[in-house]
């Protein structure tokens, strides 16, 4: 058998192997995306199978709706409250967690457990934690300070925040398990030379192991936001958007708008096409600030 019919039928094998998950994407994937992105301009509900064509009406009535813009705010104030802490207190975690030498395993998997866990479980959990009741974990612990009771999830002023904390939580472990990938990658002949040159702690760091990991935090900083722009599970166990819509997401207003009340899918699934645009695009300007950096540093050596 010659060589190219070797390489044909090994093709033809990997495109059998490939094609169950060729379909499954199609089916579960492509399909839904292409079937919302049509039906994002018509005026379809889910209370009955007509609708008609309305062309960008859905997109006028997006950008002039007042709950959404407020589902926007919050969102953006809970990527401020949980994706800068998570990076900084991950990168933290991974740096001690490296100069570990009893137990390394064991704090390891302590640290990487929080990512692992089901976050809807957790959020239950956390639900628990911080109970309006005096005799909530979250109350107790500020009674010890002479804090009266607050109600942590039914006041406007506190329920997001408590939201933010229970996703920072889950994605500082994220951030930790891929910083730590990124510091085991840095060769150890570069801290060899450091020493040698008499470089030190956080001289060290802030010259040779941040300008190391920037293409990693550049990774962790569009991934964890775009994680933290679709968030829906800790809203609707904790909040359910409340109080007065002081938590309400984008994802969780899509849900509202779609699949409760009005049933107006066709303008939620506008709104979710605005928000895959935004994702795309942070998505891309994350790439090509990645390649910039990647080619800066290889025409300095």
């Amino acid at each position: 058998m010659t060589r190219e019919a070797g390489d044909s039928r090994a093709g033809w094998r990997a495109g059998v192997l490939l094609l169950p998950a060729f379909v499954g994407l199609g089916v579960f994937v492509i399909g839904p995306a292409l079937v919302s992105a049509f039906i994002a301009g018509t005026d379809k509900t889910l209370t009955g199978p007509r609708f008609d064509w309305v062309g960008t009406a859905n997109l006028r009535t997006a950008l002039s709706d007042a709950d959404l813009a407020g589902a926007v705010r919050n969102t953006l104030l809970y990527c401020a409250l949980t994706v800068v802490p998570a990076i900084a207190i991950g990168l933290a975690l991974a740096l001690a967690a490296e100069r570990v030498t009893h137990g390394r395993a064991l704090v390891r998997c302590a640290l990487f457990l929080p990512v692992s866990a089901n976050i809807v479980a957790m959020a239950v959990v956390f639900a628990y934690m911080f109970d309006s009741s005096p005799d909530g974990l979250a109350n107790t612990v500020v009674g010890l300070f002479g804090v009266a009771p607050v109600d942590w999830l039914g006041d406007t002023s506190t329920a997001l925040p408590v939201v933010a904390l229970v996703g920072g939580w889950r994605l500082t472990s994220f951030v930790f398990v891929v910083y730590l990938a990124g510091l085991t990658a840095i060769p150890r002949s570069v801290y060899e030379a450091a020493d040698v040159d008499g470089i030190h702690g956080f001289a060290r760091l802030r010259h040779i192991t941040l300008p190391l990991l920037a293409p990693t935090t550049i990774f962790l900083g569009m991934f964890v936001t775009i994680l933290t722009l679709q968030t829906f599970e800790t809203v609707a166990v904790l909040t359910k958007g409340g109080p007065l819509d002081s938590s309400t997401t984008i994802i969780y207003y899509i849900y509202e708008v779609g699949f409760t009340g009005s049933f107006r899918i066709g303008y939620a699934s506008m709104i979710a096409l605005m928000l895959f645009v935004v994702i795309v695009a942070l998505g891309a300007a994350g790439g090509l600030l990645g390649r910039r950096i990647r080619r800066t540093r290889e025409a300095a050596a």
